[in-house]
C-alpha cells in the first residue's frame, strides 16, 4: 500500500504538469498582445500550479490530501461541465477526473486502514 500511496502523488504531480502544459495553447492565439498572453497563461496554469502545491504541502498528511483531491475532481466536474455531454467529453473524464477521484479514494481508504489497524 506504501507504494500505491506514492504512485498516487507522483500521479498528481504530473497531473498538475499536464494542465500546466496544456496552458501554453494561450499563446497560439495571435489576436492578443504578448503581455495578454502571459496574464492569460497565469491563469490557465492555476490549476495545474495550485495542484502540484497542494500535493507538496500535503505530502505526509494523506487524509486531508485525499480529501481534497475528491472536492477537485468534484469541483472541476462542475466548472467543466461534464455532466452536460458525458459521451463527448469522455476523454477529458478519463485524464481529468479518474485520476483524482481514484487517488483520493486510495488516499482516503489508506488512511483508515491505518487507524483500524492501530
Amino acid at each position: 500500500m506504501k507504494i500505491a500511496r506514492k504512485i498516487v502523488k507522483y500521479v498528481m504531480f504530473v497531473l498538475g504538469l499536464f494542465f500546466i502544459l496544456m496552458s501554453f495553447d494561450v499563446f497560439e492565439s495571435t489576436q492578443y498582445t504578448f503581455l495578454e498572453k502571459i496574464g492569460g497563461f497565469l491563469i490557465h496554469s492555476l490549476p495545474g500550479t495550485l495542484l502540484i502545491l497542494v500535493v507538496i504541502l500535503l505530502w505526509k498528511k494523506e487524509l486531508i490530501l485525499g480529501i481534497i483531491l475528491m472536492a477537485a475532481a468534484i469541483f472541476f466536474f462542475i466548472l467543466f461541465k461534464f455532466y452536460l455531454d458525458i459521451g463527448e467529453k469522455l476523454v477529458t473524464i478519463l485524464v481529468v477526473e479518474v485520476p483524482l477521484i481514484i487517488g483520493g479514494i486510495l488516499l482516503v481508504i489508506k488512511d483508515k486502514a491505518v487507524e483500524n489497524k492501530e
